[in-house]
């Protein structure tokens, strides 16, 4: 009865965001803190007949970020990938009180407006509810209070986070490889494209010098003309 009370309750504030002092949200949290800690086994005391590398409910962290590394580690065991999602907030300090990690392929994606111009998308998301949600309790420590091992796709155990990416986005994965080989061929052909210009300009150069030389021969010719000229005349 206190699990599925605590879980209940710790459900209804995943979208805590609000801040301000409240006495009733003080007394509240407090309750909350005291059941988690009542179902909360010590380090060293798993429940029987649960892996020491899965997740449980009242499972103790010392930190947010040391749970998201075990749950991100068992993710990578089991074959899939996770994605941070909702925080809850104090509405006493503003501070983080509350994380929920969850599948990446949990929820559906939008429709886009876009995708009867734009390529189509490969569909990544399906409704995955596999998820954990860890609460910071009085004592500092973050204890797990929500966990969903239950996936509604394939898993790939074994894979690290690069495959599982590969596996779900195959099309891209190719299509930035031929991305890829097309920009180096290309910046091939822009340093071509590049020597071919300054060698048009170093003659362009040349055939200017050469053309200022004969325009200034010409000039200096004609001076001398006139010159001689003026000189037969006196």
């Amino acid at each position: 009865m206190v699990l599925n009370s605590v879980q209940a309750e710790a459900s209804s504030m995943e979208n805590e965001n609000e801040t301000g002092e409240n006495p009733v949200e003080e007394t509240f949290q407090q309750e909350l803190n005291e059941k988690v800690e009542q179902i909360s086994p010590g380090r060293d005391d798993i429940p029987e007949g649960i892996p020491a590398d899965e997740p449980y409910v009242g499972q103790e962290f010392e930190s947010e970020a040391a749970a998201h590394a075990f749950y991100n580690a068992y993710a990578t065991r089991v074959g899939f990938i996770i994605r941070v999602s909702k925080l809850s907030r104090s509405r006493r300090d503003g501070s983080a009180i509350g994380r929920a990690l969850v599948c990446n392929k949990e929820g559906f994606r939008m429709p886009d407006k876009r995708e009867k111009i734009v390529r189509q998308r490969a569909e990544t998301r399906v409704g995955c509810r596999a998820m954990i949600l860890v609460r910071k309790v009085s004592s500092g420590k973050w204890v797990v209070t929500k966990f969903v091992k239950e996936h509604t796709h394939p898993l790939a155990p074994g894979k690290g986070r690069r495959d599982c990416i590969y596996d779900q986005y195959p099309n891209e994965h190719n299509k930035i490889r031929e991305l890829t080989q097309q920009l180096a061929i290309e910046k091939k052909r822009a340093a071509t494209y590049k020597r071919h210009l300054e060698l048009i300009f170093e003659q362009i150069e040349e055939h200017n010098e050469s053309l200022s030389k004969k325009i200034q021969h010409i000039v200096d010719r004609v001076r001398e003309i006139e010159s001689k000229e003026q000189q037969s005349r006196v």
